[in-house]
């Protein structure tokens, strides 16, 4: 079977081959679905019909064709494909607010893979990474991107057949912001909050009051963030704002209701942006603690239904917003933060519930994220199985398994004959099954390796020796399969280097929790703690921007400064 991702949905060889050179002759048409497309070869020409889309899906599809051809020696084979996309938003969003700010080029590559692999929304999580003019102390330290940049990455989207979306959130998550003196007036809770679940403690604010002053702060900030992206769409966040009502709004939560004040906050934003002629995105999970508040919720506004985990309630979620007649999207991920190996296993299922409750309920799409929580230390290549999937699925829902993903990687990405720089990934991300220790929302050995003691304990539980000595073995078998993988990528040395840094980060994990396990006592490891640190700042900069280094690499020098 010829090698085509995503598998098209109805290819029929007619035999024969094609025996004339040339381009293909195109053909635009609206009489097919939105982004489908047909290619016919026949002996003597090629065509392809769709719209925009279509065509550029139409000659990407010819494209995979002509090289399968090539690289088996065989003629170009005549046939006829339809294809079409299974859902209408097939978006990715890179968080680039938990330290890591990639450069340019990293966000180049990052839009032509997407383009190839049919996405077409792309959304940069931020919350303090762009360079506002009047707003310098709080990005000084964080390499942000500029509007110039922004404004290249939404033209080279634009080429690519991709959506920029713009995405600031302006609600909760704006410790970046409060930390600092001139915004401090701004928050629920100037001078810090503690939480339980998930347990937070900080002395300064992380959620922004929900009043007038905080309207006429965020109104220029839109603007000016707003004025570089040719989107007509705006992802304003408003998630886990933890602390609300435990500060200036507790008379009004205490009087009418957390979520009562939360939507009315909701209906305000949305007036901003819907007078910017835009239409709002918002990340669901305090609507969807109070689903009988729906109907309150702008008719043109758009919610994501995001959880990472493989049990996520989407069923229930989706059958909620659909009933609704709100227009949604569901947002699964890559399950890779808070993780030096990310949790494979999670991430496909989570994926894959995702996408199949959307299709039921009518969902606009899918908004795959991948998140940097905690310092952002896993290598950049584990979220390219999730991505990969993802995309398959979206593009074609009846593909449910994909198990050919390793070779889908090997040959569209990694361009590895070997075949072991996937199975070294796929391997990886597989560590947490053979520790037989999954957690919620990270991997074992992240919290052996930077956990305080109570963390290190809880972490460990009941483990057996056996599971860490067994978890040891496995990565340093899954280094010999690394020492012979022979990627031929633009990026091969750089993804060989962040793998192994992210074994031995595992390794040295597993090893202070064996010794924990063994003495009751914490080691330090400081040597090897420096040596580590020291890889990871170097390469740090071979796809990011200094800024957030430090922070990250200190994570793993002094674990004793770690407060999540």
């Amino acid at each position: 079977m010829i090698d085509i991702f995503p598998k098209p949905r109805e290819l029929r060889l007619t035999g024969d081959h094609h025996k004339a050179d040339g381009e293909p002759h195109l053909e635009t048409t609206n009489a097919l679905p939105r982004e489908g497309y047909t290619l016919t070869i026949t002996p003597g020409e090629i065509h392809i019909k769709g719209d925009e889309a279509g065509l550029r899906y139409g000659k990407d599809t010819l494209r995979q064709i002509r090289e399968y051809a090539s690289c088996n020696g065989t003629p170009l084979p005549c046939l006829e494909i339809r294809d079409e996309p299974g859902l209408r938003v097939r978006g990715f969003m890179l968080d680039i607010s938990r330290c890591k700010v990639p450069t340019m080029g990293t966000l180049r590559g990052l839009v032509r893979l997407l383009a190839r692999l049919r996405y077409n929304q792309l959304q940069l999580y931020t919350e303090h990474t762009f360079a506002f003019r009047d707003h310098e102390i709080v990005w000084r330290e964080a390499s942000p991107l500029t509007a110039k940049e922004v404004q290249e990455i939404d033209q080279l989207c634009i080429e690519n057949g991709i959506e920029l979306v713009p995405n600031f959130n302006s609600f909760g998550h704006f410790e970046r912001w409060l930390r600092h003196e001139p915004y401090k007036h701004l928050a629920e809770c100037p001078e810090g909050f503690e939480r339980e679940e998930p347990r937070i403690v900080r002395d300064h604010g992380g959620t922004l009051r929900p009043d007038k002053k905080t309207l006429e702060f965020l109104e220029p900030l839109h603007d000016e963030f707003l004025a570089n992206f040719t989107s007509r769409q705006f992802n304003v966040g408003l998630d886990e704002p933890w602390e609300l009502g435990q500060g200036w709004s507790r008379p009004q939560v205490e009087a009418r209701g957390k979520h009562a004040v939360y939507i009315e906050f909701l209906q305000k934003i949305h007036q901003l942006v819907d007078a910017k002629g835009r239409k709002m995105l918002f990340w669901s999970d305090i609507l969807l603690e109070r689903p009988d508040y729906v109907d309150r919720v702008p008719k043109d506004a758009i919610p994501v239904i995001w959880g990472y985990e493989s049990d996520h309630p989407f069923p229930e979620q989706c059958r909620k917003v659909a009933d609704s007649g709100l227009e949604y999207l569901v947002s699964p991920g890559t399950s890779t933060w808070n993780s030096f190996n990310g949790r494979l296993p999670n991430a496909l299922d989570n994926i894959r519930s995702a996408i199949a409750n959307a299709i039921e309920n009518d969902a606009l799409g899918s908004l795959l994220t991948t998140w940097g929580d905690n310092g952002n230390h896993q290598p950049w290549a584990t979220m390219h199985p999730a991505l990969f999937y993802h995309a398959g699925l979206t593009w074609n829902p009846s593909q449910t398994s994909y198990t050919p993903l390793p070779s889908i990687l090997d040959r569209h990405l990694f361009q590895d004959a070997s075949g072991q720089l996937s199975r070294t990934l796929i391997s990886l991300g597989n560590t947490d099954s053979v520790l037989e220790r999954p957690l919620i929302n990270c991997s074992p050995t992240f919290h052996f390796l930077v956990g305080k003691k109570d963390k290190l304990a809880a972490t460990l539980g009941n483990t057996e020796p056996r599971l860490l000595a067994r978890g040891q073995r496995f990565l340093n078998e899954i280094r010999t399969w690394l020492k012979s993988a022979k990627p031929s990528c633009a990026d091969a040395e750089t993804l060989c280097k962040e793998l192994e840094l992210s074994l031995d980060l595992g390794l040295l994990g597993l090893e202070r929790a064996t010794h924990f396990q063994s003495t009751g006592v914490v080691p330090e490891l400081q040597d090897e703690r420096n040596c580590i640190a020291e890889r990871h700042r170097k390469i740090w900069t071979e796809r990011a921007r200094p800024g957030g280094l430090s922070e990250s690499a200190g994570i793993l020098e002094d674990p004793v400064g770690w407060t999540i």
